[in-house]
């Protein structure tokens, strides 16, 4: 069996790195929930979740990245999050860049602009590029668009969401944003009784 996860840092587990003021480095894949279903189910775990990423990310991962090999996995368990994050590629960098509100903040507050695209992100977060409309909508179009590319390669799928303002009916929501060692078991437990009804 081999599973297919994606989100931000609850699916990646990267905020347990700081357990009891020890830095465990990437020692927290050992015990973020992901693994723990993986090895309850005996399956291969194929994490691509990535702290701080977006639904845009998500999507491109799904539809380009691994859409190729997707029909190879038993079962995608797939965490969206907030809607105002966003990604794009940076054409000089040669990479895709995140964004969000909460980076923008650190980036103003900072008053350090990291680079060119602080003013466009500024006109984007504060003169109404972005609204919570726009985010509504893009959150849809991920959240229909997984669905439809797990239902076409048969792979089923488990829905999470940690946006306490989604208006979609997801098959989780998280409890916190960052769970904790303790919280990382309760969550693979619960994840695990709903593979259990699929």
């Amino acid at each position: 069996m081999k599973i297919y996860f994606d989100g931000c840092s609850n699916t990646d587990g990267k905020y347990l790195s700081l357990v009891n003021g020890i830095r465990l480095g990437t020692a927290y894949k050992k015990i973020r929930w992901t693994k723990i279903l993986s090895d309850k189910l005996n399956a291969q775990e194929c994490n691509y979740a990535f702290s701080g990423g977006s639904n845009n990310r998500i999507l491109r991962n799904i539809s380009r990245e691994y859409f190729k090999e997707f029909h190879t996995y038993d079962l995608a368990v797939i965490q969206m999050t907030f809607p105002h994050r966003f990604e794009w590629y940076d054409g000089d960098g040669k990479n895709f860049r995140t964004i969000g509100v909460d980076k923008f903040r650190i980036m103003t507050n900072s008053k350090r602009h990291f680079d060119s695209f602080h003013s466009f992100w500024k006109s984007y977060y504060e003169k109404g590029m972005y609204s919570d409309g726009c985010g509504e909508a893009t959150e849809e179009i991920c959240f229909n668009t997984v669905r439809s590319i797990c239902k076409s390669k048969n792979v089923p799928l488990i829905l999470l969401s940690c946006n306490p303002d989604t208006k979609l009916q997801f098959d989780y929501m998280m409890k916190k944003s960052h769970p904790t060692k303790e919280e990382q078991k309760q969550l693979s437990e619960d994840i695990y009784e709903i593979y259990t009804k699929l």
